[in-house]
């Protein structure tokens, strides 16, 4: 496009298309999470996919994303923001129609790692278009948008995905994802940016570049392929885990051995150094931790726990992260006036703690509305309130470098891939070890010593023979006994990682008391 074209538009047209666009990126990124997250059930049984093959799919997706993510600087100096942005909503929009169309596995991961190759730029972008529009109010106002896509995104995507197991099509939410990318592709052609930015290091050699990529993501897909397989191979080959696990530790310092050589690091890490920049990266792994394991518990307890169907644990996932909508609201009205972090961490952390203890105290009969949806109106205020602070925070002092900027931003986005994968794992094996626990105890209580075990079982066998008949009635009733066991042990292990979450919250709130109090005793 002519760098003219965006000029030739009215000052305040081309604003708020800038600041539409710096919505829409992250709103996609979320936007896509949650639908397939919340569609893999369908999706695996329509493709044929088992699920050891549909988690390597995310491992590939992780993967290709966070190689794009260290090349997204070298990109944009060859191709410009407005060209990035419009190919990366392009790759985006035909890797979800793809997925849409996909018949077999090999189509859907195609699909995906089409997908990652355009989304995976989308994070960046935005934040570093915030950073374009000069120091004013007007640049807060880009922040509020970039959070505002991002708390949108977290609540559409499982409604979105909702929606379409209800109307029991699952391919109609990957078709819609065409919309925000094309809307993506239409804001980049108009929206005011730099067209070119020039590198400010001696050019790197592309054959350079090309292995320090192919270590990192070889490396990644090491240490994620470990974390993603603890879920099904933990307890019965964990040497194999470690295996992965120390594979990718030299590999990934390779990587960081070969950034360092030729010209113009893909990373800068020595420029980035810095004790707020590694404290608010310690923040965000936090969050992004917590993220990928409640991505995990919330559906499992609100799925079977409490036997709700999948769609409408969407629609109440969705409706609890609007809380975040809210709280960001709320958060950017008092950021101008009152910018120090510690009392948004407070109420972020507490929400947490409160989200936790509240669901550690669920019952087999509790009402999903009263009881659960508050909780999940909490985990989604916890979001919304520490993200985008800490955002504000950790980057206070990077955003006069242009490069150095950016390559704070691409290991941040990096770190996003691993931490909700560790979460994810995280969860899965304490979800796995407590509920086993739980079962075997059960198991062990439903002896023929049990003296209420007799009755229970002709009860049962009484009711499957008035519905069933009397020669199947019998086998009906143990299953029957086996299913509640199997839900009360689920139900069990669930409230224990609910325990030790609220334990988290609270130590996490702990550390951020202790450090307002040694701010506040300092600056005497």
């Amino acid at each position: 496009m002519n760098p003219a074209a965006s000029s030739a538009l009215p000052k305040p047209q081309a604003k708020h298309l800038l600041y539409g666009l710096i919505a829409s990126l992250p709103f996609s990124d979320f936007l896509q999470t949650g639908i397939v997250a919340f569609s893999a059930a369908p999706i695996m049984g329509d493709i044929a996919a088992s699920p050891e093959e549909y988690s390597m799919v995310a491992t590939l997706y992780a993967v290709v994303a966070i190689g794009m993510i260290a090349l997204q600087r070298r990109l944009v100096e060859q191709l410009g923001w407005r060209r990035l942005v419009q190919a990366a909503g392009l790759l985006f929009g035909l890797g979800a129609v793809a997925c849409g169309l996909s018949g077999s596995l090999a189509g859907f991961t195609a699909g995906r790692l089409v997908m990652a190759m355009g989304c995976a730029s989308f994070m960046t972008a935005a934040r570093m278009l915030v950073n374009h529009i000069p120091p004013s109010p007007r640049r807060f106002t880009g922040i509020r948008f970039l959070a505002g896509g991002l708390a949108w995104g977290l609540a559409a995507g499982p409604l979105l995905a909702s929606w379409a197991l209800a109307s029991q099509n699952w391919r109609a939410a990957f078709f819609l994802m065409a919309v925000p990318a094309a809307l993506i592709a239409v804001l980049a052609q108009w929206a005011p940016m730099d067209e070119v930015v020039q590198p400010r290091a001696r050019s790197r050699s592309r054959s350079m570049s090309l292995l320090a990529v192919m270590a990192l993501m070889a490396g990644s897909f090491a240490a994620l392929h470990a974390l993603q397989r603890s879920g099904f191979d933990f307890f019965s080959e964990p040497q194999r885990l470690l295996a992965w696990g120390a594979l990718a530790l030299p590999v990934l310092w390779l990587f960081v051995r070969l950034n360092r050589q030729g010209g113009g690091a893909l990373i800068a890490f020595g420029s980035l150094a810095q004790r707020r920049y590694l404290v608010g990266m310690g923040i965000f792994a936090t969050a992004y931790l917590v993220l990928g394991a409640n991505s995990i518990m919330l559906p499992t307890l609100l799925q079977r726990v409490l036997g709700l169907p999948l769609e409408i644990v969407g629609r109440y996932l969705g409706c609890g992260a609007l809380a975040g909508v809210a709280t960001l609201i709320v958060v950017t009205r008092l950021l101008p006036r009152r910018p120090g972090p510690t009392p948004y961490y407070l109420a972020g952390f507490s929400a947490l703690l409160l989200c936790a203890w509240q669901l550690s105290r669920l019952s087999e009969g509790a009402d999903p509305f009263r009881s659960v949806l508050p909780a999940l109106l909490c985990n989604g205020a916890f979001m919304l309130a520490v993200l985008p602070v800490t955002a504000m925070q950790t980057f206070m002092k990077l955003q006069h470098d242009e490069e150095t900027f950016s390559h704070a931003n691409q290991l941040k986005n990096m770190l996003a891939q691993f931490g909700i994968a560790a979460g994810m794992a995280l969860a899965t094996l304490l979800m796995q070890w407590r509920s086993n626990v739980h079962y075997t105890r059960l198991a062990e209580s439903l002896s023929p010593s049990n003296l209420a075990l007799g009755p229970a079982l002709e009860q049962l066998t009484q009711w499957f023979s008035s519905t069933q008949g009397a020669s199947v009635a019998p086998r009906m009733a143990l299953a029957q006994l086996a299913a509640w066991v199997t839900q009360e042990a689920t139900l069990m292990g669930a409230l224990d990682y609910f325990v030790a979450l609220s334990w988290f919250a609270a130590l996490c709130l702990g550390l951020v008391m202790a450090e307002g109090t040694w701010r506040r005793f300092a600056s005497r």
